[in-house]
Formats: C-alpha cells, sequence, structure tokens
C-alpha cells in the first residue's frame, strides 16, 4: 500500500470503530446488557466525549432501525477496508485536527416532566450523529475514489439520523403517546404521558399507573391489579 491507502484504511477502521460505539450507545438506551459484568455503566468514553449509557424508561422506537444502519455502516467501512489491505498490514491510527467538532454542542433542551432521561438520550443521540458527520465528511475530504464516496453516503445517512433524534425530541414536547414495556410480561403498553395515566395489560391482567421517580416515569401497579401480590416489577 501507499500513504494514500494507507491513511484511507485508517480512516475506514476509525470511522468502523465509530460505528461501533453507536450501535453499543443506542442498544443500550433501550436495553440493559445481560452479559456485562457491570449491568449499567454509568459513562462511555470515546474521542474525548463522555455520554451516558442507561436504559431510558419509554421505548424509543427509531433507535431500533437506526441500529441496524448502523451495523451495515460498520460493515460497508470493514469490507473497504479488507478491499485495500487484504494482507491486514498495520497501519497509523488517525489524529483528528483540534477544531473538528467545533461549533457542536448539545441542544439547548427543557426538561420535560417524567422525561428527564429521554431527553438527556436524545440530546447525547444528537450530538453523536453531529460527530460522526464531521468526522466522515473530513474523511470524504482527506480521500478520493470510492472511499471518499463512501464517506460522503454515509455522512448524508448521518444527518438524516440527526433529524430523526431532533423530531422525536419535539414530538415528545408535544406530547405523544408513549410505549412502554409492561415490567410484569414486557408486552408494549400504550400511555398518555402524565401523571396517574392508567393502562392495562391484557396479556398478564395487570393494572398500571404512571408514576415519577427521579424525573422519570415508572409504571405502578394498581392496587387493583389482579397480581398485585403475585409479581415484582422490573425496574430497567
Amino acid at each position: 500500500m501507499d500513504a494514500t491507502q494507507r491513511y484511507a484504511v485508517s480512516g475506514l477502521l476509525e470511522s468502523a470503530g465509530r460505528e461501533d460505539f453507536a450501535i453499543h450507545l443506542y442498544s443500550r438506551q433501550l436495553h440493559r446488557d445481560p452479559f456485562a459484568t457491570v449491568p449499567l455503566m454509568a459513562q462511555y468514553y470515546v474521542l474525548d466525549e463522555v455520554y451516558p449509557v442507561r436504559p431510558v424508561p419509554v421505548i424509543l422506537w427509531d433507535l431500533l432501525g437506526i441500529m441496524e444502519v448502523e451495523i451495515v455502516h460498520r460493515q460497508w467501512f470493514l469490507e473497504a477496508a479488507e478491499a485495500l489491505n487484504p494482507g491486514q498490514e498495520p497501519v497509523p491510527r488517525i489524529v483528528f485536527p483540534e477544531d473538528l467538532f467545533h461549533g457542536i454542542t448539545p441542544p439547548e433542551t427543557e426538561p420535560i416532566p417524567g422525561l428527564g432521561r429521554v431527553v438527556q438520550a436524545m440530546a447525547t443521540d444528537i450530538v453523536q450523529e453531529q460527530r460522526a458527520d464531521a468526522i466522515y465528511r473530513y474523511f470524504a475530504r482527506e480521500t478520493s475514489g470510492p472511499v471518499s464516496e463512501l464517506f460522503r453516503d454515509v455522512a448524508e445517512q448521518e444527518q438524516a439520523h440527526r433529524r430523526i433524534f431532533e423530531q422525536a425530541l419535539a414530538e415528545l414536547r408535544r406530547g405523544t403517546v408513549l410505549d412502554m414495556w409492561c415490567p410484569i410480561c414486557g408486552k408494549t403498553l400504550k400511555l398518555w404521558p402524565r401523571l396517574h395515566a392508567a393502562a392495562d395489560c391484557g396479556f398478564c391482567g395487570s393494572r398500571f399507573t404512571l408514576g415519577i421517580e427521579a424525573e422519570d416515569f415508572i409504571l405502578q401497579l394498581r392496587a387493583d391489579s389482579r397480581n398485585n401480590r403475585r409479581h415484582r416489577i422490573l425496574r430497567p
């Protein structure tokens, strides 16, 4: 490989690692990791960034689709690196310009009652996508040919992810219906984001009201629930 190809491989591998981070971040916002030694990590560090990694109390369906796309991005980057470097020769690590993330800051967010952790996650994800876009556009400028085109294509998709998260945050502010997992059987329940809103699960017979604990909505088992004495509520 010449120096140009080595740099391209370095950028592709750096980007695959970035996609690993995004997949991990989004999956941990949706679920606890049952195989982790520490079930809940308070923070996750990459490129001098600090992100909270805790499951949110409501279901953010867009995260599922975005994770699938990030998995594809990771595969594209690895395949392109393999094509340029089939012998897996060592390549230097990327040193980014100090001003690469200049101007990227978390969006201004006002608290939403019961959705403290969700607002934090959305702000985190918007910044993550802005930084990914900046990284891939930087690599698109620094490389050429099909590799540069790949970086441009992925950067455009990361911009779409940012818009998805921004729209989701706006919908939460308007008071959209929330999806939450039944803490007894796992069925999806729909609730209006109002304190003491009621929801019944037709699968396990549990009856709930919506409460708030530490700025986050929680489902509280009602006293008249038929299985009130037989189950413990699972907390995310």
